[in-house]
């Protein structure tokens, strides 16, 4: 339905079509005035506003706040497209930069997800992205990091959107370096058949008659080709956010070359003034997931900043959602009512209202069992919403709230506080999400999305019909951190937290602290390592929070959040310790595999054992002829994804190689060089230091032999000649990957947390939680998460720490609710709930014969599991049912065991 708009504001067409096909969108909109350039003043919109929201007189203001610390968030701005003209940008109406596709590709967005040309609303036959524009050149010379990713997504939406098109990715290395990135890079290539081409284009042309867009380029084998797209995306790289430089002088704080935000090698997320902190793109270009990690960690160094205010204030969250002591009424005892359902449907146009017929799905709620009341809610979620259905409540008497809205992710915290605010228990409310799983799943079939909505409005009326009073119980958590593991992520978060005046129990399995650290001389920054390495391990030794157990390892892991307990293995005995949260920084080791003559011959050496001679014994190096690095070493030995440091980790050896020798010839053969972000310098320097870089792929994979003088030999493809060379390094050096360290897969058995497909710690989600586990109170740092830099690993352990920090300060917190529980008698075995819990929650045990015929019985642990239903409702033999537990049957549990029926 169009929006009905004041006879005396009628917009133009532009307008009335947007207003029209207006697509779904998660928030209610909102007119904007934009008073420069286009308002003449005239005050009409001021007069017909019903609600008077629109004041044209209003003028800025400031306003002067006394802080203890600032944090920079600034993001980003695009490169300019139109610095780039030989690519048409601006001149041929195909041409159009990343974002503009991400807009087009949006399901809120014009075309409502579906990719059409500018230039005639086709959808495109062919489509190309050209990478790197505003990266890795003259005026750019960084790596921006995201745009590899975000042009293969792009690639791969269009392949599910489009039927039959071609997709082609021009780029000068595909740089898929964090985690389940390379499996995606695959998925684009083997399953969607998207190509990628290596090379950069240097023009665009155009046919005027159909507006098709002229790319000409070279194969690899020197052939130049031209074909024609559809359409052309140019992937924007990221600059310094605008007018940077006027708030960096404003601040006091130094810029990088490039206009970002410096920052130290060993303190990523401190700026050159003391207590101003930054975080995400301002920092350095990165993705979500890093910006994310930065964001936490900037949190918890100001936690640590401020430790003396930390605890200080009043805590206005507190289970039942209290304010202040005494603002809410006293919870109505509903046991000997019969239910009385309120049923509220929000309108929410046009996310739901626009598909939904709401009144049809109201008055079939009106006809449900038990249903005394039913209204629409323009917004239910705002307070006008709100305030009505308090109302509702007091005047129908209502003890059961059903709500038909959005999800329950989001919002059902919000309607429980709502409920309990009128005198009902939180548990008495119920929700559909009548926004996620019927009008946009459906938004070109409104009658088949009413129907939905019908059908989980019934559902819904008919579980807060049999809904019954949940209370949680308060328990203060134990003020203290368990970290596993004393590298440089380990020690970095026993310090934060330390300092922030909690107690910490810091396990490392070894008899030293420090990890890879003690491997590391220099890095390519030029900082030097070793004097963090002290740093880290005195100022741990001297802490009087942190209590050191070296050479020890976990042997059980049990209780939750804020109440775990965890048995040590120590060289004095076995040591029980209570503590709050848990925080694991196990780190990684190198790959080792018989591959080039590795550990077979002394001239092969990995990046590790390479540093270590420059470091000590740089006459081996000033003597040689020829070194010759092999980077991803390990990737065809079952090591499927990249390491993430080991190109950087060339570059420096190279570099270091060449100052000690000038003369000697240094040649590295690659798959892609991952420089990314900053580091693409030191690709560069490398190159204008005289290193050769070779490119190689799976189907010409180097040979290394020794030959009858017993010198290395080493046979590579050279694609640009398309024949072998032969070359006799004096030292071959390996990029191995990296893997998780010895133990991980206990380790994780232990702690009940999953390992990824790589064998790295899984977090609870790869963007918005990286330093979570689906395990509350449990966190992962370092390269236990996946392969890191040190400035990355000190990021995500300040991240891990200000999570841990947050849960430490908490008052109290509150556990119990609604779990599945196990009929042991009745259970079959069948395992279906260990298959269809979506967070991996029940177990089986064997050792209780003559169970299921299996000789063993499903068990869930009510600390962990979400109450979600799913293995109820799947359970073949109906073994399991949804209880409200005491909270005493977790806290009450002997350390190793498991609750049962």
């Amino acid at each position: 339905s169009p929006v009905v708009l004041p006879s005396q504001f009628q917009p133009g067409l532009a307008v009335r079509k947007a207003i029209y096909t207006m697509a779904p969108r998660a928030l209610p909109d909102a007119y904007v005035v934009d008073k420069v350039p286009r308002c003449d003043t005239c005050h009409r919109c001021q007069e017909i506003c019903p609600t008077g929201a629109v004041d044209l007189d209003e003028q800025p203001s400031e306003r002067s706040l006394s802080v203890s610390a600032i944090i920079l968030s600034m993001g980003y701005d695009l490169a300019a497209p139109d610095d780039y003209g030989a690519l048409g940008y601006g001149r041929f109406p195909n041409v159009i930069h990343s974002m503009q596709y991400e807009r087009l590709a949006s399901r809120s967005g014009p075309t409502e997800g579906i990719v059409m040309r500018p230039s005639d609303g086709e959808l495109p036959k062919r489509i190309a992205w050209l990478q790197c524009i505003g990266s890795r050149d003259e005026k750019y010379p960084y790596c921006s990091s995201i745009c590899c990713m975000y042009a293969t997504k792009e690639a791969m939406l269009a392949k599910q959107r489009i039927p039959k098109v071609h997709c082609q990715i021009f780029m000068m290395d595909e740089r898929a370096f964090s985690k389940e990135f390379n499996a995606y890079y695959e998925q684009a290539q083997e399953h969607y058949e998207v190509e990628y081409t290596r090379c950069r284009i240097s023009g665009v042309a155009e046919d005027p008659e159909t507006h098709d867009l002229i790319l000409r380029y070279p194969l690899e084998d020197g052939r130049f080709v031209q074909e024609r797209f559809g359409m052309v995306v140019l992937s924007l790289g990221a600059r310094p956010p605008s007018k940077s430089d006027d708030f960096a002088a404003m601040l006091g704080i130094e810029l990088n070359p490039y206009g970002f935000c410096a920052t130290d090698k060993f303190a990523p997320l401190e700026t050159s003034r003391p207590g101003i902190y930054v975080c995400g793109m301002f920092a350095s270009p990165k993705e979500i997931a890093e910006t994310i990690l930065d964001a936490a960690g900037a949190a918890g160094d100001v936690m640590r900043l401020l430790s003396s205010e930390i605890g200080t204030r009043a805590y206005g969250r507190e289970y039942p959602f209290l304010s202040k002591p005494g603002d809410l009424p006293d919870e109505r005892d509903v046991s000997d009512e019969e239910p009385r359902v309120g049923a509220f449907i929000c309108r929410c146009y046009p996310s739901i209202a626009g598909v939904v017929d709401t009144d049809d799905v109201a008055a079939f709620a009106g006809g449900l069992p038990d249903v005394v009341h039913v209204e629409t809610l323009d917004y239910a979620c705002l307070d006008d919403g709100q305030e009505r259905s308090r109302q509702a409540i007091d005047a129908h008497g209502l003890n059961r709230v059903f709500v038909a809205a959005c999800s329950h992710r989001t919002h059902e915290s919000l309607f429980q506080r709502l409920a309990r605010e009128s005198g009902l228990n939180p548990y008495l409310v119920e929700m559909a999400n009548i926004r996620e799983h019927c009008a946009w799943p459906h938004v070109d079939d409104p009658p088949r999305a009413t129907r939905e909505a019908k059908e989980m409005v019934r559902l819904g009326i008919a579980r807060a019909r049999l809904a019954t009073p949940v209370r949680k119980q308060a328990i203060e958590p134990v003020r203290r951190a368990l970290i596993i593991g004393g590298g440089v992520s380990g020690m970095t978060a026993a310090l934060n937290i330390a300092d922030a005046g909690y107690d910490v129990s810091l396990v490392e399995r070894m008899p030293g602290l420090g990890g890879t650290l003690n491997q590391i001389y220099y890095v390519a920054e030029g900082d030097n390592p070793q004097r963090l390495l002290r740093d880290l391990v005195n100022r741990v030794l001297g802490h009087q929070r942190i209590d050191l157990y070296a050479n020890s390892t976990i042997l059980t892991a049990d209780g939750t959040t804020g109440a775990f307990r965890s048995r040590i293995d120590t060289p004095r005995g076995e040591v029980d310790i209570e503590h709050g949260v848990t925080i694991v920084a196990t780190g990684g080791e190198e790959w080792r595999g018989d591959v080039y003559l590795l550990g077979r011959h002394h001239r092969v050496v990995t990046s590790l054992e390479l540093e270590e001679i420059i470091a000590h014994r740089p006459e081996q190096v000033a003597d040689l002829n020829e070194i010759v690095f092999i980077q991803c070493v390990g990737r065809s030995g079952g090591v499927e994804y990249c390491s993430r440091t080991c190109c950087t980790t060339t570059m420096k050896n190279a570099i270091r190689v060449k100052l000690l020798n000038p003369d000697c010839r240094v040649v590295v053969l690659y798959k892609d060089i991952i420089t990314y972000g900053f580091r693409e310098a030191f690709y560069t320097e490398a190159r204008k230091r005289g290193v050769l870089f070779v490119r190689y792929d799976d189907d010409h994979t180097p040979r290394v032999r020794v030959d009858e003088s017993e010198r290395l030999e080493l046979i590579a493809w050279e694609p640009s000649f398309q024949e072998e060379i032969i070359l006799h390094p004096g030292l071959l050096s390996l990029s191995v990957a990296i893997r998780p360290s010895k133990g991980t897969e206990e380790l994780a058995h232990i702690l009940d947390v999953p390992l990824s497909s790589e064998g790295f710690f899984m977090e609870a989600h790869l963007k918005m939680r990286p330093m979570d586990f689906a395990k509350e109170g449990v966190f992962v740092c370092g390269v236990a998460h996946y392969p890191k830099f040190i400035e990355e690993c000190i990021s995500s352990a300040q991240a891990a720490a200000g999570r841990a920090i947050t849960l430490l300060a908490t008052p109290r917190l509150y556990i119990g609710g609604v779990v599945s529980e196990v009929d042991q008698e009745k259970c079959v075995g069948c395992l279906t709930c260990v298959r269809t819990c979506p967070f991996q929650i029940p177990k089986v045990r064997y050792e209780d014969a003559g169970v299921g015929g299996i000789k063993g019985a499903a068990y869930i642990d009510p600390a962990l599991c979400t109450g979600c239903g799913t293995c109820t409702a799947e359970c073949p033999a109906k073994a399991i049912q949804l209880v409200s537990y005491r909270d005493e049957q977790i806290l009450g549990l002997p350390l190793g065991s498991w609750v049962t029926a």
